[in-house]
């Protein structure tokens, strides 16, 4: 039967090990087998599924760059589990035979960890880690109004986790007019290629947008086409205004074209694509009259604030939207000048002076259609005037809408805070569009949009205040002080710091303190008494190219308090010094015949986390760091009472640790303490309580087994007459159960205890009386 068993099981492994090779070679095969179908169908050779995959007919075939680029936007939205998901995969690959078929014969050991390593990489694929964006059914409608297609979409958007998500709304070839999510107006940034909304909300979100697309195409072969994000649904239905026409849509699963009221309503529903096209009209907005181009912009702007200058950086984007311009109008505010302004296709431009600022006008030698740049730097004439600075952005003339972002940098040593803004919103910085965030050269302190024409923002600009760079540095304090019953306070100061200039170290004696010694390098030093009665401690220069070699200063203080009491909380003071400690730690050695509480002190105590360090400012010669092994370095002997060792010994110990004090900081610690032997009658109320309730039930459940029993209860007094002859009864008759035997060995081991804990306690009493006698 063991047998049958042990055959059973083995059979059992094998056919999880072939389940798992025969998924994997499944695996590879049909990956082969899909990489072929992909090779067949961009040589032209595919069947008819393989190239509606790829996005529509032949003709029409797309470049990969609008799908690359909207793949570069989501990447931004890695999910955090990506990482163990590629771990996961690496490591089943790892685990798979490379072999087909065959039979291996394998020790019992081995094949376990294949089948635990089988097991661990199949739960790994069933973890599913959910995606920070999920793009839902998304849909376009609109007309064609004087050449223009305006479309309005409708795009549903799935967020979870938290941060910031990136979320592709549409091509930046469309001029976007608005845009809400569920009904409340947002900022939409660009990422190359796409308008992208940067959002740290949760849940289901209904984006709406407003856009503008122009048409492409010489006249009788006009097209529309623009970039969009790629979703599982696409529905697109739009009404031309002319009758006759066989719009086409690229990619279209199902369409549908029909004549109503004087017009041609077009619907299609497409497959996932990055790219939408309609083809295959002749031109419905008739001659367009020349000079009446249709144009929208969006401006990025940087306000760059330095001591010397005020200057704004903008750089504006034109999109065309039907016709060609040559000539693009700026209107400039009243008090800048223009550093430069820069254009594609031979720009040259002119200011001319109106009576609400100037206006600079830019030509270009031939018209320019679609998308067009120009780049201004302007200067704000006398830079920063009486501590504020108002500041009013350029304004495009001659387009239908205009948008824009503004940051805003200190390179120099300038403090900001705005004061009043008109037409612009605050945002987060990450908002802001990538070349405004890359061609900063010092953090962007604030960051805004605006959607109305001439926005201002007033500030006010303060220097930031100068101050000297610290001759030399405390690493650690670390101070011993013994308390005596008597009031006597001994402390060993011992200070670890470095030294560039300074000439002397100043101490704050507390009050009732005196200086016992004092020695820097092991060698003795004379300090000397400021006017302010401060203790001046001479220090020499730290060796080293930077100073960076410590030197120690040891110091010895005596201070007199009260005697100890019965109870009481004395307060303990350590000097304050005028530079800035890195560590202090405080050892405080206390009278041991006493019951002590934590420590109260005006400088909350710190945890030790770990070491760290950072790249060093360039103002600085070393980068900031403290001792990383200080916690455990030994302590050197004192410099004198050598008699502490005594009192160390017999004494209760408590440390109070800080990893920054300030200069002048005075640290101070209140004791709370109590005689032992006052807390020994509430220790001996305590056991007896206990003892007492122990045999009160002990007692009681004796009295209801004999009640129940028909016998009468026995007092105390009897059961302790009638213990003697049971227990003789139990060594000669054996009348008592195990159990009751058992329990009767450990009620005498709980006298036992009972009784050497009285006996200790008492004896300790005994002796802190004649202590505090003495």
């Amino acid at each position: 039967m063991q047998r049958n068993r042990t055959a059973a099981f083995f059979a059992l492994l094998l056919l999880v090990l072939s389940s798992f090779v025969a998924t994997h070679a499944a695996a590879e095969e049909g990956e082969e087998e899909q990489a072929s179908e992909e090779a067949q169908g961009s040589e032209g050779e595919g069947n008819e599924e393989g190239k509606g995959s790829e996005g529509g007919a032949g003709e029409s075939k797309k470049p990969e760059a609008p799908t690359s680029q909207f793949d570069e936007v989501m990447k931004l939205n890695a999910p955090p589990k990506a990482k163990a998901e590629g771990e996961a995969k690496a490591e089943g690959t790892e685990a798979a035979p490379a072999a087909e078929g065959g039979t291996a014969t394998v020790p019992l050991a081995e094949y376990s960890e294949l089948a635990r390593r089988a097991a661990r990489v199949r739960k790994n694929r069933a973890t599913f880690a959910g995606a920070p964006v999920v793009l839902g059914a998304a849909s376009y409608e609109g007309e064609v109004e004087g050449g223009v297609l305006a479309l309005r979409e409708k795009l549903v958007v799935t967020l979870a986790g938290d941060g910031l998500k990136f979320v592709p709304l549409v091509g930046d070839d469309v001029a976007l007019v608005s845009a809400t999510a569920n009904g409340e107006p947002i900022g939409v940034t660009r990422r190359p290629g796409y308008h992208v909304w940067v959002t740290d909300q949760k849940g289901v979100v209904t984006v709406e947008l407003s856009l503008l697309v122009g048409p492409r195409g010489g006249r009788g072969s006009i097209e529309y086409a623009f970039r969009s994000a790629r979703t599982p649904s696409t529905r697109v239905a739009i009404r031309l205004p002319s009758e006759g026409l066989s719009p086409r849509f690229d990619g279209a699963v199902v369409s549908e074209v029909r004549a109503e009221r004087g017009g041609t309503t077009a619907r299609a529903t497409l497959a996932p694509t990055t790219e939408i096209r309609v083809v295959g009209f002749r031109d419905v907005g008739g001659a367009p009259a020349p000079g009446a181009a249709r144009a929208v912009a969006e401006t990025v702007s940087l306000l760059s604030i330095d001591e010397r200058a005020v200057e704004l950086f903008t750089v504006v984007r034109y999109t065309i939207l039907r016709g060609a311009m040559q000539s693009f109008e700026v209107a400039l505010p009243e008090g800048v000048e223009v550093v430069s302004a820069e254009g594609e296709g031979a720009f040259h431009s002119t200011t001319e002076r109106k009576d609400d600022g100037i206006l600079l006008r830019g030509e270009t030698a031939f018209p320019i259609e679609g998308t067009y740049e120009l780049s201004l730097r302007l200067r704000l004439r006398g830079g920063p005037d009486k501590n504020r600075a108002m500041v009013r952005l350029p304004h495009c003339i001659g387009v239908e809408r205009e948008h824009g972002w503004l940051a805003v940098e200190v390179p120099g040593k300038l403090r900001i805070r705005a004061t009043s803004r008109e037409g612009l919103v605050a945002v987060a910085v990450p908002e802001l569009p990538t070349e405004a965030r890359a061609s900063a050269v010092s953090p962007i302190l604030e960051a805004y949009r605006y959607h109305a024409a001439s926005p201002a923002l007033g500030l006010s600009v303060e220097r930031l205040p100068e101050q000297e760079l610290e001759e030399g540095a405390i690493d650690v304090v670390e101070a011993t002080s013994v308390l005596a019953a008597e009031g006597k306070l001994v402390t060993d100061l011992r200070v670890v710091l470095r030294n560039a200039s300074r000439p002397s170290l100043a101490l704050g004696l507390p009050p009732n303190t005196e200086v016992r010694a004092v020695r820097q390098g092991g060698e003795p030093a004379r300090p000397s008494r400021s006017e302010d009665g401060k203790l001046l401690l001479p220090l020499q220069r730290s060796r080293g190219a930077d100073h960076e070699e410590p030197i120690t200063l040891d110091i010895v203080l005596e201070s007199s308090l009260p005697p100890l009491g019965l109870f009481g909380a004395p307060e303990l003071a350590l000097p304050t010094l005028d530079l800035g400690a890195a560590a202090w730690r405080w050892r405080l050695h206390l009278p041991a015949h006493n019951e002590y509480m934590d420590l109260r002190t005006d400088v909350p105590a710190e945890v030790y986390a770990g070491a760290a360090s950072w790249h060093k400012p360039p103002h600085l010669k070393r980068a900031v760091r403290w001792n990383e092994t200080g916690e455990g370095e030994e302590r050197a002997a004192p410099a004198v009472a050598p008699t502490w060792t005594e009192l160390i010994a017999a004494s209760t110990e408590k440390l109070h640790v800080r990893y920054w004090v300030g200069p002048g900081t005075v640290v101070r610690a209140r004791v709370p303490f109590v005689r032992a032997y006052l807390l020994l009658p509430l220790k001996f109320a305590f056991v007896l309580a206990l003892f007492a309730g122990v045999g009160s039930f002990l007692y009681r459940r004796a009295g209801r087994n004999r009640a129940a029993a028909g016998k009468p209860r026995a007092s105390l007094v009897e059961l302790a007459v009638r213990l003697p002859g049971r227990i003789k009864a139990f060594w000669k008759r054996q009348t008592f159960s195990r159990p009751l035997a058992v329990r009767l060995v450990l009620l005498s081991l709980g006298f036992l205890g009972v009784a050497g804990f009285f006996v200790d306690r008492f004896g300790k009493l005994v002796r802190a009386i004649l202590v505090d006698s003495g």
